[in-house]
């Protein structure tokens, strides 16, 4: 197993590719910290799940925009199992809707959850991995920040906050290098969540004629990816996105 007895907080991982990831990490031999904001009853089952697996997970309930919250995850996590070898920053939302229709309460909402997130979350759990001097960080990025056209949907906002934590994770890459830690993103297309529900339904039907592949991503080919990250094998692998997403961006 490629993640035996290390610790991971899977931020957003109540459901869809969080809950794919800690899930697989938990299969790995990992650890996990199942995070979400609303959906404790979920977080629950996907901690009971893996421990009926013979896994070990943690629930933590928390909103990534506030850091007051993340820092209380991190010391959780550190209560409960000493480190913090993985961060997988995941939690995330989507707003599909015209540039000149988005709101205030868009931008808002869009960075608060997937910029801010990343930017609390991070600054929670860094001190820990350089003190020891090893650590992964995975970032949840998205196709959004590579296409424009997509046929119908409309990504405006959610393509700002998803592009600055693309763009913040490098120079962040370079700092931490020296301590061992290494700091990369998945980058996933359309992938079959429950974030769907979100999405216009034609421009969905749009999209897929985009994917070279003819299929949307499952929750598990995303947890693949970042396994690999999280791992050994990955240790010479730092301020990288793996584009995981049928070809579409080839398009």
């Amino acid at each position: 197993m490629m993640l035996t007895d290390k610790v991971a907080v899977i931020t957003g991982s109540s459901r869809g590719i969080g809950k794919a990831v800690a899930e697989r990490f938990a299969k790995e031999g990992a650890k996990v910290v199942i995070h979400c904001r609303e959906t404790t009853d979920k977080a629950k089952q996907v901690a009971q799940q893996i421990q009926n697996n013979g896994g070990t997970a943690l629930v933590c309930q928390a909103d990534v925009a506030r850091r007051a919250h993340t820092e209380r995850m991190r010391d959780e996590a550190l209560a409960a199992f000493d480190q913090i070898d993985i961060l997988v920053s995941n939690a995330g939302i989507i707003i599909d809707r015209p540039f000149i229709e988005s709101t205030d309460a868009d931008w808002d909402a869009s960075m608060d959850t997937n910029l801010r997130g990343f930017f609390n979350v991070c600054q929670a759990v860094l001190p820990h991995m350089i003190e020891r001097r090893s650590g992964r960080i995975i970032a949840t990025g998205s196709i959004v920040n590579e296409i424009a056209d997509f046929g119908g949907n409309k990504f405006s906002v959610c393509t700002a906050s998803k592009g600055g934590i693309v763009n913040m994770m490098h120079p962040i890459a370079v700092e931490v290098a020296e301590y061992g830690i290494t700091v990369n993103a998945v980058s996933p297309g359309y992938i079959a969540t429950e974030m769907f529900d979100s999405i216009d339904t034609s421009g969905l039907d749009e999209a897929l004629r985009l994917i070279p592949m003819r299929r949307y991503g499952k929750p598990e080919e995303i947890a693949a990816a970042m396994a690999f990250l999280a791992s050994d094998e990955a240790a010479y692998i730092t301020g990288q996105t793996l584009r995981v997403n049928g070809g579409m961006s080839m398009s």
